[in-house]
Formats: C-alpha cells, sequence, structure tokens
C-alpha cells in the first residue's frame, strides 16, 4: 500500500467453500474527505489468490478510507435526507450526471477529466450517475476518488415499470453484482440507489390500472437490490428511489420528508416558485437553456436560423420545450425578436433560474441539506438543462452554478418581518467561522445609497445565518429603479425590486480594454452605470475561446477582469472580444426592447 507502511492479511478458503473475508486493519491510514473538507488520500490495495503451484488470479486497485452513511431522522420538519461523510454533515452541491455521449463509446478517460475539472469552478461536490443512462466507465470515478467528487450511483431503472420475473430477473442480478463489485473499491462512492421516479411513477403516473397487477419493480428496489448491496458492498446506505421519502406509507415525492424532485417548475411554473417550497433535500430540478452559439451554429444549418426553424426543433426533444422556455422568459423578459438575442435571452434565464433555485436551497441548511441540479453535461449538441453543452462548451449557467456553489455565499431572500420581507442570509461552507459586519444598502441605479443598515456577525463553520433586513432598507420608494445590496467581507448579495422588463436599466455604458496574456486575453471592463450580468461569449469569436467567468454585475464605477484563454496559435481580433453581440449584458435586453 501507499502512503508508508504496508499492512498485509491472508485468509485461507477451505475446500469446497468459495467465499472467504478478508480484514484488514490499516491503523496509520488518512481519511479521505469530500472536496472542501479536506484531502483526498488513496491507498494502493494488490490482491492475489494464490494456488498450491501459482497465483490463480491477481487483482489490483486504488481505495480510500472513510466511512458514509445516510442520516434519514425523523423531526420537527419531517424526515431529513444528510449524506454523513466522516461523521461530518455534507451540503452537498450536486449535479445529475447523464452518459456523456450518445455514442458512449466515444467517452474516454480524458473527455471525463475535462468534465470534472469543468465541475470543479462549478462548485459541485457530487455527481449523481443517473438511472436512465449507463454505468461509468471506472475512469470516471477514479477521477472522482482523485479530487473529492462525491459519486452518487443509480442502478439503471429509470421512469418505467420492469417485470420482476424470469428472463429478466437473473440478469437483474447479475448486473447488479457486477457493478457494485466493480465500483465498491471507490471512496467517492456514498449511494446506491435502486431506481430513478419509479416508486413515484407508480404512485402518480396511473400505471397501476395499465399494470392490472403485474409486477412493476418494486422488489428489485426493496428485496433484490438492497440485499446484493448488503452482500458484495455492505458499507454504504441504499435507498429504493429517488425521490425517496423513507417510507412506502408516505408519499415519494413528499417536500418534508427524504428526497424530492421539482419539475413543476420549468414545467408549469416560473423559477419564482422554486421559494415555495423547502424540501430536505433536492435531489432534482433544471432549467433549459440553449447550447453555446458556436455549437448551435455548427449542428444547425437552418437558413434563417429562428427559435422555431425546423432544425432548431429537431434539437429540443422537451414536451412543449420553446413554449416552456417562453413562458418562462416572458414574465422576466419580453421574448426578442433577434435570434441572437432570443439566444442570450434564454441562456441569462437558464443560469438566473437555476442560480436563483441555488441560493434558496442553501438558505435553508440546514433544514435542507442538498441541491443536485439537472444537469452538468449533455449527450449531443441540443436545447436542454445542461451546464456544458454537446461540444462541451460552458454555457452560462456552469458559472452561475459557481457563484451560487461559492464556499461562502451572501444571498438575499424574502423573508422575514419588514414591509418588503426581506432577508440576508449568510451562508458559511467553511471549516472556519465567518466573522464581521453585513452592510445593507438601498441603492437606485446610479449607485446613490437611499438607505444604510450594519449589523456585527459571527456565522458558525458549516453555518447559516439569517439576518432580517430593517425597514427603511427595504421600503422602496421606485422598484423600477432601486435595488438591495448587501456585503460582508466582499462577498456580495443583491435583490432587484422589479423584474427586469419593468426596470428602469439603461444600454449598458462600458469602457473596455484588451490585453495579450499567456495563453489569451484579458478583458478589462469598467461599468459607468449599473450592468447586470456581464457575460462575454467567447464562443462567437472563436469556437475553441473560453472565458473564465460569465454573469458579472458591475455597479456604476465597478470594473472587473475577464481571461479570455485560446488554444496555442490561435490569435483574436481585439475589437471582437468587446463588440456588443459578444459582451452582453442584461441591459442590453432590458433597454433594446423598450
Amino acid at each position: 500500500m501507499g502512503h508508508g507502511a504496508e499492512h498485509t492479511a491472508t485468509v485461507t478458503l477451505p475446500a469446497g467453500e468459495d467465499v472467504a473475508a478478508v480484514r484488514l486493519d490499516v491503523p496509520d491510514a488518512e481519511l479521505w474527505w469530500p472536496r472542501g473538507y479536506g484531502d483526498q488520500p488513496l491507498y494502493d490495495v494488490d490482491v492475489t489468490l494464490a494456488g498450491p503451484v501459482a497465483p490463480l488470479d491477481t487483482w489490483s486497485a486504488r481505495t480510500g478510507f472513510r466511512t458514509v452513511r445516510l442520516d434519514m431522522t425523523p423531526d420537527d420538519d419531517g424526515t431529513s435526507f444528510v449524506l454523513v461523510v466522516n461523521e461530518r454533515p455534507v451540503w452537498v452541491k450536486g449535479a445529475n450526471w447523464i452518459p456523456d455521449d450518445a455514442f458512449v463509446h466515444r467517452v474516454d478517460r480524458a473527455r471525463y477529466a475535462r468534465r470534472v475539472a469543468q465541475a470543479e469552478p462549478a462548485g459541485i461536490n457530487l455527481l449523481r450517475v443517473w438511472g436512465g443512462g449507463i454505468y461509468e466507465s471506472d475512469d470516471l470515478y477514479d477521477l472522482c476518488d482523485a479530487r473529492g467528487i462525491l459519486t452518487w450511483q443509480d442502478f439503471a431503472f429509470a421512469c418505467a415499470a420492469y417485470a420482476e420475473e424470469e428472463p429478466l430477473r437473473a440478469e437483474v442480478e447479475a448486473e447488479a453484482r457486477d457493478n457494485v463489485a466493480r465500483l465498491a473499491p471507490h471512496p467517492s462512492l456514498v449511494l446506491w440507489n435502486g431506481s430513478n421516479e419509479n416508486v413515484w411513477g407508480f404512485h402518480d403516473w396511473g400505471w397501476e390500472p395499465v399494470l392490472d397487477g403485474r409486477t412493476w419493480g418494486l422488489g428489485y428496489y426493496t428485496e433484490l437490490l438492497p440485499r446484493v448491496v448488503a452482500e458484495v458492498d455492505g458499507t454504504r446506505p441504499y435507498t429504493p428511489s429517488s425521490p425517496w421519502s423513507g417510507s412506502l406509507d408516505v408519499h415519494p415525492n413528499d417536500v418534508a420528508h427524504g428526497s424530492m424532485h421539482s419539475w413543476e417548475v420549468w414545467n408549469r411554473l416560473d423559477w419564482t416558485h422554486y421559494r415555495d417550497d423547502v424540501p430536505r433535500f433536492m435531489a432534482e430540478f433544471g432549467w433549459q437553456g440553449p447550447p453555446t452559439w458556436a455549437t448551435l451554429t455548427r449542428s444547425v444549418s437552418d437558413d434563417p436560423l429562428t427559435p422555431e426553424s425546423p432544425g432548431m426543433q429537431v434539437h429540443q426533444k422537451a414536451m412543449e420545450g420553446n413554449k416552456k422556455l417562453s413562458q418562462g422568459l416572458a414574465a422576466h423578459l419580453r421574448v426578442p425578436d433577434d435570434t441572437e438575442d432570443w439566444h442570450w435571452a434564454m441562456s441569462w434565464n437558464q443560469a438566473t433560474a437555476v442560480r436563483v433555485a441555488v441560493e434558496h436551497l442553501r438558505s435553508w441548511g440546514p433544514r435542507c441539506m442538498g441541491s443536485v441540479v439537472w444537469q452538468p453535461n449533455d449527450c449531443w449538441p441540443v436545447t436542454s438543462w445542461a451546464a456544458v453543452d454537446g461540444d462541451e462548451r460552458p454555457k452560462p449557467l456552469l458559472s452561475a452554478l459557481g457563484q451560487a456553489h461559492a464556499d461562502r455565499l451572501v444571498t438575499i431572500q424574502p423573508r422575514g418581518t419588514g414591509r418588503a420581507g426581506l432577508a440576508a442570509v449568510l451562508v458559511n461552507d467553511t471549516d472556519e467561522p465567518w466573522t464581521g459586519d453585513v452592510v445593507v444598502q438601498r441603492l437606485d441605479l446610479a449607485g446613490t445609497e437611499l438607505a444604510k443598515a450594519r449589523e456585527q456577525v459571527h456565522v458558525e463553520p458549516r453555518g447559516t445565518l439569517t439576518v432580517t433586513l430593517p425597514d427603511d432598507v427595504t421600503a422602496v420608494g421606485d422598484a423600477a429603479a432601486e435595488l438591495v445590496h448587501a456585503t460582508v467581507d466582499g462577498v456580495r448579495g443583491l435583490w432587484f425590486f422589479a423584474e427586469p422588463r419593468d426596470s428602469a436599466l439603461e444600454a449598458p455604458a462600458l469602457e473596455t480594454a484588451v490585453a495579450t496574456t499567456d495563453g489569451g486575453y484579458r478583458v478589462t471592463v469598467r461599468a459607468g452605470n449599473l450592468v447586470r450580468d456581464l457575460t462575454l461569449l467567447a464562443d462567437k469569436v472563436h469556437p475553441d475561446a473560453r472565458v473564465d467567468r460569465q454573469m458579472v454585475t458591475l455597479l456604476p464605477g465597478e470594473s472587473a477582469d475577464l481571461t479570455v484563454h485560446v488554444p496555442d496559435g490561435v490569435a483574436l481580433e481585439a475589437g471582437a472580444l468587446t463588440a456588443g453581440r459578444v459582451l452582453r449584458s442584461l441591459n442590453q435586453l432590458v433597454a433594446g426592447a423598450r
């Protein structure tokens, strides 16, 4: 074994026996931790099956030492759903992984590594390998082991009824045993889950009369699969399905019990309704947006290219997807006629919807202990819920996730007893206390201070603190032209009283400078007025150009440096990076629609 002294153990298998347990004590082992909680030491493990003369077989792997349990304890708010690693509760900042390509053989270790590299700056600490996909290659779990990204593995049952009789039953057990044995050495793997939405589907989707008494998979989820997990693994928690309330006697998607999936928002409700529910753990939710412009124009050749042109419709597989996009935008922005404006508006709305959801969920910790967004990646170049599109390009949503997942977060939420009912919620997902002054201001769009309050705060490690805002700060005079600004040690949260479409945002007044750097360019942007969600769409200039952050809001007089990376040998025209169709902001969509 690596990391210090070598430890060995041996067991003899008596004649006629085919199962033996080898107990190996490693007293000096260092603990493996999720990212943000500690290091990820890994150890080499070698197993030899010795015969009378020569070895019969060998097996080698790397593993880590850690404990994990799932806390589903009844309490005053319902039933918790908390992943506890090394006896420390982890606030899950997760994402639901799907196969990274429709042709799964094209996904190699390098491609997995690129996805994991994109997940890290987005603050993701867990990937749920969704049951409608595949059991992924060991490469993905190896990379998650090394980087401290937890994995949650669904068995391959999703959104359907499955017969429990032969010949399928034996195939199910064989597949389960093979994958449990294969994946069990990975310390990143912390939860086995029997199925995706199948218990919920039987309960609510009209299956029962059609099944007419036939089996539908429940025995797999409550008997066969947990038995295999206990026999072959024996170290990890198991749930029969997701969502899961903890009992077949409680509705599987009950907001107060266990894990929840939220699809009323997006399918039927605007994203402001994410704040209606305080789940114990949100295991699925999401909002659609188009792929990046470079991906869209590579994969769709419509002329003219419009949101409803034939190729665009082929690349939209959600039921009434474009209708939901338009209805989900109209409450916030006028739906643009120009295709490039439509593309930016829908990209902005996707990023904003998910950021609002994640900040809401985090603001309710520890009552809520997890958020697993649908979805980090995509398997083809399509309008979808993904943060990284099918050509591997990050959408604005990826930056928004990074902001919402920040270790220290200031978020303003509609809560409290003031006239406007607002609170600043401080979330400290670090091991150190967060002490300082929260400074709250009501500003107009010119940056003029209209009201101010200051309060000393102390947020415990891994803690949440809610500060109700005073009436003079929330007593808005002109909703279209005022906002609340709260800061602690430079960490900022903003609240706008009006929807963008009803606001007084003006066209962006930007001063820009572009400098060459090692590996690309530095774009410095100074705002002469308030500029919301400044986003440099670098792929419009070159399909392989990447910017380090998007969705950046600047108050009047503030500036930001945006770093654009390009491949070796690629030179960009400096002016192209600051053109109006590339350097986008919410202001353009508001002022331009008047």
